[in-house]
């Protein structure tokens, strides 16, 4: 396993000055994935920033975890419908 892509979550949180189980209770609950290497918990660093939003909405908006699951999946709508609006925009387009 390339460990240049993963980052130890004891570092990730020191940095996010941000407790361990906070990481523990978002996997729990299936909000974020880590990774279990050699002993040690690992997350992902291509989704360090979808990690670090999660971790926003829970500390600076005080969102519960079932709430930041309702936010991201109104997020994820939101991107589709926008791509959609967009493609249907460049479609229109061409009949002008």
């Amino acid at each position: 396993m390339n460990t240049q892509e993963l980052i130890i979550i004891e570092v990730f949180c020191k940095e996010c000055q941000i407790e361990p189980h906070l990481i523990d209770d978002l996997e729990d609950f299936g909000l974020i994935q880590t990774v279990v290497y050699e002993n040690n918990k690992y997350l992902h660093r291509e989704e360090l920033v979808y990690i670090e939003k999660v971790i926003r909405l829970h500390n600076e908006l005080h969102i519960n975890k079932e709430g930041i699951e309702v936010v991201l999946d109104l997020l994820q709508k939101m991107d589709q419908l926008s791509a959609e609006v967009k493609h249907l925009k460049t479609r229109l387009g061409l009949y002008e």
